[in-house]
């Protein structure tokens, strides 16, 4: 073969534009990679005619091209049109009131919390908070879009942390706000924590109980006089959480009768309450109970109505009052 015609001759695959390789025998060109084969032929026409097959592929190819970018210039600019009619009418449902849009891009803003208020309720140490609405023509006036935390658990004095989330077209300003947890009732572990009014109440009590108590002896030929003052209070307080009462308090008097001889008896006194509370109301909530102590009678032929009662010695109450209250504490 010529070697001058062979390196004229353009070996570029028809098929797929990819460079063709001669074979052993230089009798043919084949593609290695669609495996397009083609003969070789020497004569000038066929050349001619190959690279008119050749240069048709690619004109072909061209205009394929050419279309494609017509097309997708086309879709382009429509996607563009259409962008640009979604954004007017967009940007002009802004400005229009009331709109979904207008509300988005301009939300009214309100407090929710005017809205709203905490209720306390429960033991302090145990409380729990409840939302209550106290609008609820207001367009966020839902309780499922607040928050509470926490809810249960609570003490007096704890704080508690309302998250307010807005409907869409609001803004909320503030989005939370904190409550300091109060109201709860609770449990008397100090005579500290009794106000005048409780006291009096527990003393206006004790002291009916006494009157009662020593009335027989008083209207009798045995006594002239009864005189009664409060001595102190002793508070107990129970050492296990799950006992049957919290806390017991003993109300102590010092009683003083006057006999008919003139001679004074001294004797005490101590009425007792249990489980002591103090609601939000502050109106103090107990057991009212008798009065404790022993009663040292007369062999004079009185009846037992008629005996003396009460501890002779101070100490003696207090003692017999701790070991009464075994598993609790002496608070006061």
């Amino acid at each position: 073969m010529d070697q001058t015609r062979i390196k004229t001759l353009s070996l570029i695959c028809p098929s797929c534009g990819g460079r063709m390789e001669l074979t052993a025998d230089e009798e043919k060109a084949v593609c290695p990679y669609c495996g397009h084969e083609i003969l070789i032929d020497n004569d000038d026409s066929a050349q001619k005619e190959y690279e008119r097959r050749v240069a048709m592929a690619r004109a072909e190819e061209d205009i394929r091209d050419l279309k494609s970018k017509r097309q997708g210039r086309r879709r382009l600019k429509g996607w563009l049109i259409a962008l640009c009619v979604i954004a007017g009418i967009t940007l002009a449902s802004v400005f229009i009131p009331s709109s979904p849009m207008h509300e988005l891009v301009f939300p009214r803003t309100a407090d929710p919390f005017t809205a709203v208020s905490l209720k306390f309720s429960g033991m302090s140490g145990k409380g729990s908070a409840e939302l209550q609405l106290k609008d609820r023509s207001a367009e966020y006036a839902d309780e499922a879009r607040y928050e509470v935390v926490p809810e249960k658990g609570l003490s007096n004095g704890d704080t508690v942390t309302v998250k307010a989330k807005a409907p869409a077209g609001w803004r909320f300003e503030p989005a939370e706000k904190q409550f300091t947890v109060e109201g709860l009732t609770i449990w008397v572990t100090s005579t500290g924590e009794l106000s005048e009014d409780n006291l009096a109440a527990i003393h206006s009590n004790t002291e009916r109980l006494i009157r009662e108590d020593w009335k027989d002896i008083i209207s009798s030929s045995l006594a002239t006089d009864l005189t009664y003052t409060p001595y102190r209070m002793y508070l107990f307080i129970s050492d296990e959480d799950t006992s049957y009462e919290y806390n017991v308090l003993y109300d102590a008097y010092e009683v003083k009768v006057t006999k008919k001889d003139g001679s004074v008896y001294t004797g005490y006194e101590a009425c007792r309450y249990n489980d002591l509370k103090i609601p939000a109301d502050g109106v103090l909530t107990a057991g009212y109970g008798s009065l404790q102590g022993f009663n040292f009678g007369y062999t004079q032929g009185f009846s037992y109505a008629q005996s003396f009662s009460g501890w002779t010695d101070a100490a003696e109450m207090e003692a017999d009052l701790r070991h009464v209250r075994d598993g609790y504490h002496l608070a006061d």
